[in-house]
């Protein structure tokens, strides 16, 4: 499998008269293009939140319009500036019947799990006793089959960035590993939020950041050099589930 990555494209309504509203439109579509363009072509692309910036349905409306070209499946994860009626109505993956937008998507030899980490008007991430016993049961209800998940918010401290402490309540990120540790088949997790690029061991498994397909907010990257460069990432997932990343620069 073959699995692109967005994250935090913050993208703004068409009518938008904010400066940040075009580059941040033009950012996303040279990232569509230019998924598009790979061959091998992807299997499905991962968008792991804030997919708009006032999770307006004007914002979704326009979001929905960039990915449109996109050949393959997009699975989306809610973001801290996403409103979750609205998601749920932008993207038919989050058609959970739930308060919650959790899915697992098992139409492919690795199994996706989406994780809803978002708690309105705050910018921290949330995990609570009802989403740890979702998980719990949806990782047990799999437990042989090599397993992806995303969320938005980083469980963990990102080194050398201002990303410390970034759960409501601390003890959540702590009872979320838990959880993973006792499932083995996770072979990764995927996450944003940070808008900084970062893998690191977790809860028995890998997990990593990407830095945001917005660059006016991006962190982390070689800004004088890339400064008109958007990227995302790629995973490649070999047979055995284990999970390779690479970033892909947009230099069309």
């Amino acid at each position: 499998m073959l699995i692109a990555q967005l994250s935090d494209t913050h993208i703004l309504a068409e009518s938008s008269d904010r400066r940040e509203a075009g580059p941040r439109s033009d950012d996303l579509r040279r990232c569509v293009a230019d998924i598009n363009r790979l061959d091998p072509s992807p299997d499905l692309v991962i968008h792991t939140g804030d997919a708009v910036q006032t999770g307006s349905p004007a914002d979704y409306d326009h979001v929905r319009k960039l990915l449109a070209p996109l050949r393959v499946p997009v699975y989306a994860t809610p973001g801290n500036r996403d409103d979750r009626n609205n998601f749920r109505a932008a993207f038919a993956s989050a058609a959970s019947d739930g308060a919650f937008l959790h899915y697992a998507v098992e139409d492919f030899p690795v199994r996706l799990v989406a994780l809803d980490s978002i708690e309105p008007m705050t910018n921290k991430g949330t995990y609570c006793a009802d989403r740890l016993r979702w998980l719990d049961v949806c990782l047990s209800a799999a437990p042989d089959r090599p397993t992806i998940m995303f969320i938005h918010h980083p469980p963990f401290d990102l080194a050398g960035t201002d990303y410390v402490n970034g759960y409501r309540d601390p003890r959540d990120r702590v009872a979320l590993a838990a959880v993973v540790t006792r499932h083995r088949q996770v072979r990764r997790l995927l996450c944003g939020h940070c808008h900084w690029s970062s893998q690191t061991d977790w809860a028995g498994t890998q997990a990593t950041t990407m830095p945001s397909v917005a660059r006016d907010v991006r962190k982390g990257v070689d800004t004088p050099r890339l400064a008109d460069t958007p990227l995302y990432q790629l995973h490649a997932v070999s047979d055995d589930g284990t999970v390779t990343t690479q970033t892909r620069l947009v230099v069309d």
